[in-house]
């Protein structure tokens, strides 16, 4: 039997899992500043992690609009 090459599927699955950790980073960061900075200016909490998810997802928006998710399209 001939021993099957998985090279290039490993390294478009390692693209892959960059990506969707950076993207991870990205929303983790961006809800982590976005809530101290919140709560530095002395917002109540509960709007705190209201708006902190806003931003979350406006930076999840970002990502998959221009196109840093594999198979999804740019809008560029």
């Amino acid at each position: 039997m001939e021993i099957v090459n998985f090279s290039p599927v490993n390294e478009t699955l390692d693209k892959i899992a960059v990506q969707l950790v950076s993207l991870l980073a990205m929303c983790a960061l961006a809800y982590v500043v976005a809530f101290i900075v919140l709560r530095f200016i002395r917002v109540p909490g509960q709007l705190a992690h209201y708006l902190s998810t806003a931003v979350l997802l406006a930076v999840m928006y970002y990502s998959f609009a221009n196109g840093y998710i594999p198979g999804i399209q740019s809008a560029q």
